[in-house]
């Protein structure tokens, strides 16, 4: 039930990118504009930004009903392979995205009951993303057999903000960002 139920929050390429398209089929799926992609077709930016609050507006709503298992990558949702090491390597969570996920659950009156985890999952054998972030769609991309590996963490602690400056609150959200990202990579 639990798997049927979550709502995915993702880029619009799995939304127009033809290989990605059939997976994301069936999901309950929130979509946004990235911020890397935003200005890519600058006639459509307005469009775009419009796409983007009314998707946060959704999630706002989600959050204030209550009873939702949201899942967010923070870092787009896609590890590549390290051209240095050649092994794959989370990518780093950005901060500013996940403060907006927080920042609508409390706009959504749902702070106290909302729980954050993270959440780890080895797909990369299984469908490697592009080598380069934000190229053309249709690409070539291959599918192959191997195991997948998911882990969750303990629930992520609130760190209290009462009484900090602007500069203050500004790197608790780095560090809880960070911690966050480190104890997914454990």
């Amino acid at each position: 039930k639990l798997a049927s139920d979550i709502v995915f929050m993702a880029g619009e390429r799995v939304l127009r990118d033809a290989i990605v398209v059939p997976f994301s089929r069936g999901c309950n799926l929130l979509t946004v504009y990235s911020k890397k992609h935003i200005d890519s077709e600058p006639d459509l930016k307005t469009a775009k930004m419009s796409h983007n609050q009314r998707t946060m507006k959704t999630l706002g709503m989600q959050f204030a009903k209550g009873g939702t298992c949201m899942w967010f990558a923070p870092s787009g949702g896609r590890d590549r392979r390290s051209a240095e090491t050649g092994k794959v390597e989370p990518a780093p969570f950005d901060p500013n995205s996940v403060e907006m996920v927080r920042l609508v659950a409390e706009g959504a009156g749902a702070k106290e009951r909302t729980h954050y985890y993270t959440m780890a999952m080895s797909t990369h054998n299984i469908f490697p993303p592009p080598t380069t972030v934000g190229g053309e769609f249709g690409e070539e991309r291959r599918v192959q057999y191997a195991q997948l590996g998911v882990a969750v963490s303990e629930e992520i602690q609130e760190l209290p903000t009462e009484g900090l400056s602007k500069p203050e609150l500004k790197a608790l959200r780095v560090t809880r960002c960070n911690a966050a990202f480190e104890t997914m990579v454990q």
